[in-house]
């Protein structure tokens, strides 16, 4: 059987196999790029404080969020095996990642065929999310596709986590932040949440 591990022990156990060349501390200011999109994939990154939006540009050139990287989280794994970056990589406030070259990953997953099942399943996780994310941007309305999102993230008393914003939850559904203050007030007069603080919000649960 297959052991379940975070992200963290992902990367730490990776960064162990790799047979040349350890992780690089790195540091980006808000707005500052890791990578963009055409780029030579870097190799794998993980956050170990700070948070980092993947954007890919439409043909129109509309910049659209498809996921968010927070502390303790890998993200871009698939463009190891790829050619080009398919997005960009940017910080969304001070960040701190750390870096394994690409041709380390690879040789490490090569030659350890047990780290490579692993590395499956997180990959098959990160799908999943990212999927999740589409299934919700076609609810509507859009009160609907917020309350399915607060629902998604909300902890057992139906508040919000400190770490998770309003406007990030605006980016996870497309949606501009003055239409989802709309949306929730609007909820909240329906009494399907409420305001107890500024920027917060909690689910009224039945």
């Amino acid at each position: 059987m297959i052991a379940i591990m975070s992200a963290g022990e992902f990367f730490e156990r990776l960064e162990q196999a790799c047979q040349s060349g350890h992780a690089r501390s790195i540091s980006l200011e808000p707005g500052q790029p890791l990578f963009q999109q055409g780029d030579d994939p870097p190799g794998l990154p993980f956050v170990t404080d700070g948070k980092i939006d993947l954007l890919r540009h439409t043909a129109t050139g509309r910049s659209v969020r498809i996921h968010v990287a927070r502390s303790g989280e890998t993200f871009a794994e698939a463009s190891i095996f790829a050619d080009r970056c398919h997005c960009d990589a940017v910080a969304a406030g001070p960040s701190h990642l750390r870096l394994l070259p690409k041709r380390s990953v690879l040789g490490a997953l090569e030659t350890q065929p047990g780290l490579g099942q692993v590395f499956s399943l997180h990959l098959a996780q990160s799908l999943m999310t990212a999927r999740r994310l589409l299934e919700l941007r076609a609810i509507t309305p859009l009160t609907e596709r917020i309350l399915a999102r607060l629902s998604d993230v909300s902890d057992t008393t139906g508040a919000l986590p400190r770490e998770t914003s309003l406007i990030s939850i605006a980016a996870d559904l497309d949606v501009t932040p003055p239409a989802l203050y709309r949306a929730i007030a609007a909820l909240e007069k329906r009494g399907l949440l409420t305001r107890p603080k500024r920027g917060r919000v909690r689910l009224t649960l039945k």
